[in-house]
């Protein structure tokens, strides 16, 4: 599988390591499409981000939630 979700977490200096369930951004590559699920306690101070203040990439690829819940998910397609 080309492909696996794994959440990474950047240390001062850009090294990426991989961390627990607690990381605030996840990415799910799909065969077509990857999923980006960001916890709306981006920060972990408790202060809730609106999916309104987040894109995606130079697009602007807009989050596909509603306000409601404690995550915002984009679906980005691979070809875009």
């Amino acid at each position: 599988e080309l492909c696996n979700s794994q959440t990474l977490w950047l240390l001062p200096g850009g090294t990426p390591t991989p961390v627990g369930s607690s990381s605030p951004v996840k990415v799910e590559c799909l065969e077509a499409e990857l999923v980006v699920t960001v916890s709306r306690d981006l920060f972990g101070t408790g202060k809730l981000v609106q999916p309104g203040d987040l894109t995606l990439g130079s697009e602007g690829c807009q989050p596909r939630v509603s306000e409601d819940t404690d995550v915002v998910r984009f679906n980005a397609q691979l070809h875009e």
